[in-house]
């Protein structure tokens, strides 16, 4: 994918994916059309189908982009919304990064060192070998240091919020199998990330960014970053704080549904 050029190689990808999932693994797109349906109970089967298979192009994509994205920056295909305000702070105070795995996530990475702001972040680790090495190696190539998601992580990540630094959370995540957010009208819970995001805030006093991707066509992209957002003063109730975070976060996967990665996972509740 590496030597192809940017826009057949995101191509190449959107269209392997929804092959493989139309014939190979057609439960992920049904598992998709049934969280649509629940999210969109007014939306005509017609477009609901349509989203789905947006959805499915935009994994695939998403994969090919991995060996490329390092090139969307300098081709031109990186537009960026609300960089002023949201960065007029970052280094003089603890930021917290809030990104969704919406569009392709890995753009916003991009964005940031394109505007020299340099990061950490809380990470899975991705379990396919081949998938793990290029996601290892796009990280690098974007400056993103890597935090193991785990209490070592949390306290490294600690360590560089008291010192002015900004470390990215990926608030919208799957646990064993189940999505932990947004919540969807299930109640809060101090399991997942939004938990460890409002935790690092109140211990830390760190301004809130939320930053998303938008695709906008093929291998073009757009940079979101919403205004700084600090928790309300106190020492805050622990679930009111993640039901707080939930509020920003879950207006903007609904808006883009057919581009997030998460369309067809579990919606159970939260023991």
């Amino acid at each position: 994918m590496r030597r192809l050029p940017v826009g057949p190689a995101s191509a190449l990808g959107g269209q392997l994916a929804r092959l493989k999932i139309r014939f190979v693994t057609p439960d992920v797109a049904e598992k998709a059309r049934s969280n649509l349906r629940r999210h969109l109970p007014a939306a005509p089967d017609a477009e609901l189908e349509r989203m789905v298979w947006r959805f499915a192009d935009n994994i695939g994509r998403l994969m090919a982009e991995f060996a490329i994205s390092h090139r969307f920056a300098e081709t031109g295909r990186i537009e960026m919304l609300g960089v002023e305000e949201a960065g007029a702070r970052v280094g003089q105070m603890p930021t917290i990064a809030l990104c969704l795995h919406v569009g392709n996530w890995e753009v916003v990475a991009s964005a940031l060192q394109v505007i020299g702001v340099p990061i950490a972040s809380i990470s899975e680790v991705p379990g396919d070998p081949l998938h793990r090495e290029i996601a290892d190696k796009t990280r690098k190539e974007f400056g993103v240091k890597v935090l193991a998601p785990d209490r070592n992580g949390a306290r490294h990540a600690l360590s560089l919020l008291r010192n002015n630094g900004t470390v990215a959370i990926f608030p919208d995540e799957v646990r064993d199998g189940r999505m932990m957010a947004p919540l969807f009208g299930r109640p809060p819970h101090l399991k997942g990330n939004l938990a460890v995001a409002a935790k690092l805030a109140r211990r830390t006093g760190a301004q809130i960014v939320l930053g998303y991707c938008e695709r906008v066509g093929g291998a073009r992209f757009r940079v979101r970053f919403l205004p700084p957002y600090t928790l309300p003063p106190g020492d805050g109730d622990p679930l009111a704080d993640v039901a707080l975070l939930n509020d920003l976060i879950e207006p903007i996967v609904l808006k883009h549904l057919d581009q997030w990665y998460y369309l067809d996972d579990s919606l159970a509740p939260i023991d």
